[in-house]
């Protein structure tokens, strides 16, 4: 309360000159009419190289993980708590048919879906307003890209200012000079032409202008253009989706479709199958291709949208010239660098998912078997024995490449 009461206090107690300048109203703005001179266009050239805005970029990845992460967390307990359930009252059906009806099991029932229903209108609603905040950061991002071009734009503008301006007092020197000395017969109406002088805007019109420009275009974009070819909206879209369909795997529909609808749902009918299927096929081994083990960091390029596990393919491409290289995954000829690789969470999500089911199946293969499987060594692992043939011959591929398989430093 106190620190309330000193806050609406503190206006009264400034002095009046201070109250006096608050409200002094500054003259119109008035355009230069000369160019900048040489030291002001060197100063406003480092403005333009040097603006720090890497806190602030920092600040907008951050904020679009946090979204991402969250979207995440929230779409996978509602399908959890969905699987749970369904999981409850296929057991109360059974329990009903063997020893009759559950007063207490079904009452728990009733709590479990009416907690579901209440996630079905929350999470849809909280996933809306997270993808808004995405796109509006991602606005803010464009909005700093577009500001950063508008400075160097202004900077070459005012450089042309002065090269016009140049040019137009050489021609109107040479006229002068022209009227002094002999006439002919042609020369009185060429001297009567003066050469105008350019108008001056100056960096702070230009500036303005060059903003508005950039956010008129950007304006007349549609959503598709402004999200759908940007990487973190794909990582937000692709991780978002994943979260609904674990279970089904139903890709995700291509990126024309995005902004037709509400596809959070799996509302995709009349996807094309052959696209489906391809999709698919992107993400259904779990083994990199360049080192022949189960990808702990998947590492995807943007380039051409093959994974491999992140440390193979740092060291690989930190061995080639220049950091570039053709992907080494078969049959592609995209070229890739480092820059065009981000860590594929989605792409971790399919692997667990896909380790989990194969470690279940494992104990049930076990249970089934029982001491049969205990004395017979060929029964026992047989994705070990291709595991180990597949990281051979990763090892040999790294080993022709003159790199050490066993660096797996990034």
């Amino acid at each position: 309360m106190p620190i309330i009461h000193r806050g609406r206090q503190r206006p009264s107690s400034l002095s009046h000159a201070q109250q006096s300048r608050r409200t002094t109203q500054l003259p119109e703005y008035e355009p230069p009419q000369f160019p900048l001179d040489n030291a002001t266009r060197r100063a406003l050239a480092e403005l333009a190289n040097n603006t720090d805005t890497r806190r602030y970029e920092e600040q907008m990845k951050l904020s679009i993980t946090l979204l991402t992460n969250n979207v995440r967390d929230i779409n996978d307990r509602y399908v959890k708590r969905k699987d749970e359930l369904d999981n409850l009252k296929k057991k109360n059906r059974s329990q009903s048919e063997d020893d009759g009806e559950d007063t207490e099991t079904r009452k728990r029932a009733r709590t479990e879906e009416a907690a579901v229903m209440r996630l079905r209108e929350a999470v849809p609603a909280l996933t809306a307003e997270c993808e808004g905040a995405v796109r509006d950061v991602i606005d803010l991002r464009v909005e700093l890209e577009d500001g950063r071009k508008a400075i160097r734009d202004t900077v070459h503008k005012v450089e042309a200012e002065l090269e016009k301006a140049i040019a137009a007092e050489r021609a109107n020197r040479a006229r002068e000079r022209a009227q002094d000395g002999p006439k002919s017969e042609n020369d009185d109406a060429v001297m009567e032409e003066e050469v105008p002088q350019p108008r001056i805007l100056g960096p702070l019109k230009i500036l303005k202008h060059e903003q508005q420009k950039a956010a008129a275009d950007y304006a007349t974009r549609s959503l598709e253009e402004r999200y759908a070819v940007d990487n973190d909206y794909i990582g937000f879209k692709r991780l978002w989706w994943d979260a609904v369909h674990s279970a089904d795997g139903k890709p995700l529909p291509d990126a024309s479709r995005w902004f037709t609808g509400n596809n959070t749902g799996g509302d995709d009918e009349g996807e094309d199958e052959e696209e489906e299927l391809v999709i698919a096929e992107e993400h259904i081994s779990v083994y990199c291709p360049l080192s022949m083990v189960v990808m702990e960091e998947p590492y995807t390029s943007t380039a051409c949208k093959h994974t491999f596990n992140k440390p193979a393919i740092v060291q690989f491409l930190r061995s080639q010239p220049g950091h570039r290289a053709k992907c080494p995954q078969t049959g592609c000829s995209k070229e890739i660098s480092i820059k065009d690789f981000y860590d594929d969470q989605v792409m971790l999500r399919k692997i667990k998912r896909a380790q989990a089911e194969k470690e279940r199946h494992g104990d049930d293969d076990e249970d089934e078997d029982g001491a049969d499987v205990e004395g017979d060594s060929s029964m026992l692992q047989p994705q070990s024995v291709k595991a180990e043939r597949a990281r051979d011959r990763g090892n040999q591929l790294l080993a022709d490449l003159g790199l050490d398989p066993e660096d797996d430093g990034v």
